[in-house]
């Protein structure tokens, strides 16, 4: 795991692809499909939440719509 992953609360999607052992094309696709948790833009980036990469993952990386509804149940707790 790279220090990115360790040190911060927002990773870009290299980062991302890393902490998920996937290739940043793979999560860019998957991004794409839907399938993983939806990045926060800021200004022309693209970052993931490590805290809800680590909940999504711990949760079985359910597809967006899914973890979406799971993680809104999380959070509120």
């Amino acid at each position: 795991m790279n220090k990115d992953a360790q040190t911060s609360l927002l990773l870009s999607a290299r980062a991302a692809a890393e902490l998920c052992g996937k290739s940043p094309r793979t999560w860019r696709t998957w991004d794409a499909a839907a399938a993983i948790p939806r990045a926060v833009r800021i200004g022309r980036s693209r970052l993931w939440r490590v805290d809800e990469l680590r909940a999504w993952i711990a949760a079985g990386c359910p597809n967006r719509r899914d973890w979406e509804s799971q993680y809104q149940l999380i959070s509120d707790n």
